[in-house]
């Protein structure tokens, strides 16, 4: 399915919005429509149709950056970026570490912050391996010596479970080690598909409140969705897109009874949440190397 074929199933009034009380509710109906096996553009923009608030948003784009950059996860499911470290925890030292065992390796120690955590069956972690060389593992949140706490009052998306990862001696085949530098690259793969399900979600609700706005949200999610296909995207027209995104925003605000959306007000910064960076760096053509 194409980006203008999903979107004309929305406007035909074949796909609704779905409402999703808890996380285990909005796993279910990912899972259900089997959202991680379409292509991530696809997928993020899928998603932000059927979600009932933006905690959701954020998850449906999540998983399709995480896919994009790192096909190797299985599409079932759902997967975190474990990468988060925190110098300041003496309990958190010294971070994650792997040591050679025959032809694979044993991952030890601790990462700060794992999206759905609750819920994950995923997680590509970072490892920081010879100095500056950065690694990235495949690891399944069943395996012997993963554990995962939970974050009990997360001040941000707080229906999304935040935690916690505790590695011991988990043991990673060379199989589920994960080539090339991808690192650098999922920070600027994140924004446009969280992007791309925001706009999902604003045409999703916006419902028959401004038609001229559905005309212009469909062409933003074509456009994001176009950008998306080959990461990353070019600084310059990502702004220009996060400006048509944030104007979009504005409008929909204007029209829609936010107060009715579950959480807008605790969680509506997700939807400028990258702007500032976007903004500051997409004035001027991108510098070689960054």
């Amino acid at each position: 399915m194409s980006t203008a074929a999903l979107i004309e199933r929305f406007l035909a009034g074949e796909l609704a919005g779905t409402e999703a009380p808890d996380e285990a509710a909005w796993y279910g109906l990912w899972c259900g429509a089997d959202l991680g096996a379409l292509p991530p553009p696809i997928a993020a923009l899928h998603g932000g149709l059927l979600a009932d608030r933006l905690a959701w948003v954020f998850v449906a784009g999540y998983q399709a950056a995480v896919r994009s950059v790192f096909p190797e996860v299985p599409s079932t499911g759902w997967a975190a970026y474990v990468a988060t470290e925190d110098k300041e925890d003496p309990r958190a030292h010294p971070g994650t570490t792997l040591r050679r065992d025959g032809d694979g390796w044993r991952l030890n120690g601790y990462k700060h912050w794992v999206a759905q955590s609750r819920n994950v069956d995923h997680l590509v972690v970072t490892v920081n391996d010879d100095g500056d060389d950065v690694r990235c593992l495949l690891v399944d949140r069943r395996q012997s010596g993963v554990d995962l706490s939970h974050r009990e009052e997360p001040g941000f998306l707080a229906a999304m479970s935040q935690g916690f990862a505790r590695f011991d001696d988990v043991e990673i085949t060379a199989d589920r080690v994960l080539t090339g530098d991808r690192v650098r690259l999922f920070g600027h793969t994140e924004p446009p598909f969280v992007m791309l399900a925001a706009t999902g979600f604003l045409l999703g609700r916006l419902q028959d409140a401004d038609p001229g706005l559905s005309d212009d949200l469909a062409a933003l999610a074509l456009a994001l969705a176009a950008a998306c296909q080959a990461p990353p995207v070019p600084r310059q027209l990502l702004a220009g897109l996060d400006r048509s995104l944030q104007q979009g925003i504005e409008r929909f605000a204007a029209v829609v009874d936010t107060d009715a959306l579950p959480d807008w007000a605790a969680d509506r910064r997700l939807l400028a949440m990258y702007s500032p960076r976007l903004q500051r760096h997409g004035g001027r053509p991108e510098e070689e190397g960054t």
